[in-house]
């Protein structure tokens, strides 16, 4: 990802509707997952490319959390965050040892063109986790979605949920849950990353991650919200993004 956008990502993401959705949506799956199980209980934790940290936050009450991320621009965002247990290290080298942890989180990392072998990857996640731990995941859904954005954030590709659940089996996993998510929001998206391309295929490359209204960014939360409470009954068959839990047998 361009280092400018790390800047962006942490003066935004608190409020801005796409991460408090994304966040909703994963906390809401692992909430599920947990359930009453979190009772004496307090888990290890990894959000890997962890970038500037709010996911760990939320993470924080589920266990003892710990963050990596190959860059040193995103780290220096999660120490403004107070966060303590911080790594910068590699994916595919990961400098931990086997059957570390519990719950290991990866959101929108997968697809980045830094990683030449998403297989190899996930076979090192598998390797540092815990047996019966799990592994939540996020990445970007759908190749007809491939805009300007993508090319800011360093991306090598889009998936499908057959494609990447059946990455992971190879690497090891089961898959307990996969699903599309921002279904409702799709067509708009579509519409928009298309004539992003046409107008503005001589600019600077830049994510569309930017400040919005404070009225509009609620409206667009809320449809998310309702895709999370959707997704505890179902999957969704469509979106911009794809989750995944897995499990290490």
């Amino acid at each position: 990802m361009e280092l400018r956008e790390y800047e962006v990502m942490y003066e935004t993401e608190k409020d801005h509707w796409w991460f408090r959705g994304k966040r909703k949506i994963v906390f809401s799956q692992v909430d599920k997952l947990l359930g009453g199980k979190l009772i004496g209980k307090k888990y290890s934790i990894l959000d890997l490319g962890c970038g500037t940290g709010i996911m760990i936050k939320e993470f924080e009450k589920y266990g003892a959390t710990s963050g990596i991320d190959i860059v040193a621009e995103a780290l220096h965002f999660c120490q403004k965050r107070n966060l303590k247990r911080l790594v910068q290290g590699d994916l595919m080298k990961l400098p931990f040892k086997s059957n570390s942890f519990d719950l290991v989180s990866i959101f929108d990392v997968l697809y980045h063109k830094e990683i030449k072998n998403d297989v190899n990857a996930m076979k090192e996640i598998y390797r540092i986790m815990k047996p019966g731990g799990h592994l939540i995941l996020t990445d970007s859904a759908d190749m007809k979605l491939w805009s300007r954005h993508d090319i800011a954030a360093h991306a090598r590709e889009r998936y499908t949920v057959g494609k990447m659940s059946s990455r992971l089996r190879k690497a090891g996993f089961s898959v307990v849950k996969a699903s599309y998510f921002n279904m409702i929001l799709y067509p708009l998206v579509f519409a928009y990353r298309k004539l992003d391309n046409v107008l503005n295929k001589n600019r600077p490359v830049k994510t569309n991650i930017d400040k919005s209204n404070p009225a509009v960014s609620a409206v667009l939360f809320s449809v998310l919200w309702l895709e999370s409470v959707a997704m505890r009954l179902f999957s969704l068959p469509f979106g911009v993004s794809i989750f995944v839990i897995a499990k290490k047998p």
